[in-house]
């Protein structure tokens, strides 16, 4: 239905590229007013004109993981569209990480940008949203915040932290009028894992490994997740809150 999120104000950390661009794309299609953060200007720039084809939208750079970052940024996309009723987490990092042989120092990097990004978006946006009476916060987990990978215990450790937060931050929130509820995609092909595959002696073999992976046999796309979103930022999802809607092919049904 056209139109659904008429009225609405998202806040999008990690909203330059990939996924956070879904979902604010998504969004601002269905009459939502935008703003994106990331730690790149350009590439904010340059998303922030595709987003305006829709309606406003604005931008800020900024580190997710810094707190005075984060204060900022809210303070400038709460001015920008008169108030803040839904933000859209997307920030976070990966990378390898066996028992064996990663540092502390690798760990904890993976952790602080997963799990930070959630906490002081949603900490300095508390008293918007509150105000707001009617939120919705949306985190982008993934399947490995429900099942175990090789060689991913940083990552996998994180992800599933979120969606301890997320369960927490909605029994805190659940009388408020504020829902929180995270989705949990599996391989999405944007253009950060092509360029990771890329990286491999054989990109194209590669991509068909990360493609096979999931019962449905093949990647999802990123704006899979944008509609995911659009619907959890609706009304149509006022019921809902504390979940994780995971789109990920089937993998983790196996």
């Amino acid at each position: 239905m056209a139109g659904r999120l008429k009225g609405k104000r998202v806040l999008v950390y990690g909203g330059g590229t990939g996924i956070g661009f879904a979902c604010a794309e998504s969004m601002a299609r269905e009459g939502a007013a935008i703003f994106i953060s990331s730690r790149r200007e350009a590439v904010l720039r340059q998303a922030v004109e595709r987003l305006a084809a829709h309606g406003p939208a604005g931008h800020a750079a900024g580190d997710a993981t810094v707190a005075a970052d984060v204060e900022r940024v809210t303070e400038e996309a709460a001015d920008f569209m008169g108030g803040i009723d839904t933000i859209v987490v997307s920030a976070g990092a990966g990378g390898k990480t066996p028992i064996f042989t990663t540092s502390p120092e690798e760990f904890q990097r993976i952790i602080d940008q997963n799990l930070r990004p959630l906490f002081l978006a949603v900490r300095c946006a508390a008293p918007q949203l509150l105000q707001a009476g009617r939120g919705s916060v949306i985190a982008i987990a993934s399947m490995y915040s429900l099942v175990g990978q090789y060689e991913r215990v940083a990552y996998c450790g994180a992800k599933h932290g979120v969606i301890g937060m997320v369960r927490a931050m909605a029994l805190d929130f659940a009388d408020k009028g504020v829902r929180v509820n995270a989705i949990a995609p599996g391989f999405i092909e944007t253009e950060l894992s092509r360029q990771i595959a890329s990286q491999e002696p054989d990109p194209e073999a590669a991509m068909r490994t990360r493609r096979a992976m999931h019962a449905i046999p093949r990647s999802g796309q990123p704006d899979e997740i944008g509609e995911a979103a659009a619907y959890l930022a609706s009304d149509a999802a006022s019921f809902m809150t504390g979940q994780c809607l995971t789109l990920d092919g089937g993998y983790t049904a196996r």
